[in-house]
């Protein structure tokens, strides 16, 4: 059972109403979301600064999406016998890996992996004489394009987006009951947002019966600092 974004907000809902935060401004679900979003590209980026792996848990895939000839014009002269198609709309912007796009993979829909580089290379690539015509993608402008010596009417592509629920666009799934987010990382993104956003800090109770209660408590010097950068 995957992570379900409504449950993080109620969660989230919850430990505010018991706070004296809500007394003095109510936080709306869709701010509450735009948090979960932020915190959520915080922690992919704080592993990758850690050189680890990208969780699959972050990556989303768009399946059959459809390419359309570019104008010669466009990106300059393109060899005979090749072309360069793109995608009809413009991506959802992905996280930054490592000074990379958020595209982890391209390819096509008979499973064909092709290759995603730099624009720059792009330009070189295309006059090379023995890999000239190898296909392969890159991004400009938030399109996918793709250089090959087929006409391909669909690609497929998984990345990492900075927004999930702008890809239920393009897929059939509901990324609010299937968000893309470790389980084992919800638990440190609500308090990061508590934390940072509204001073409520995780606070242990002491412990006079040994039942090891834990609850929240605001932090009312960060309520008061962080109302007075809204006004």
């Amino acid at each position: 059972m995957g992570v379900s974004l409504d449950k993080i907000v109620q969660d989230l809902l919850l430990i505010i109403r018991g706070s004296s935060v809500s007394q003095s401004e109510p936080i709306s679900k869709r701010q509450l979301e735009d948090w979960v979003h932020q915190y959520r590209a915080f922690l992919l980026k704080r592993d990758l600064d850690k050189n680890k792996m990208i969780n699959p848990d972050y990556v989303q895939e768009i399946s059959d999406l459809q390419l359309e000839m570019v104008q010669t014009s466009e990106d300059n002269d393109v060899e005979s016998g090749s072309y360069i198609t793109r995608t009809l709309e413009q991506l959802p912007k992905t996280l930054d890996l490592n000074h990379k796009p958020g595209i982890v993979y391209v390819g096509t829909i008979l499973g064909d992996q092709i290759q995603l580089v730099p624009y720059n290379r792009f330009q070189l690539q295309k006059h090379r004489k023995y890999t000239g015509k190898d296909k392969i993608a890159f991004l400009r402008n938030q399109y996918l394009y793709v250089h090959n010596n087929e006409l391909l009417e669909y690609i497929n592509l998984r990345g990492v987006f900075e927004n999930p629920l702008e890809i239920e666009s393009f897929n059939d799934e509901d990324y609010r009951s299937n968000y893309p987010l470790p389980i084992d990382k919800v638990v440190t993104l609500k308090q990061l947002i508590l934390s940072k956003e509204l001073g409520i800090e995780a606070q242990s109770f002491s412990d006079d019966k040994n039942d090891s209660n834990h609850g929240v408590s605001p932090n009312t010097e960060d309520v008061k600092y962080n109302q007075n950068l809204r006004r």
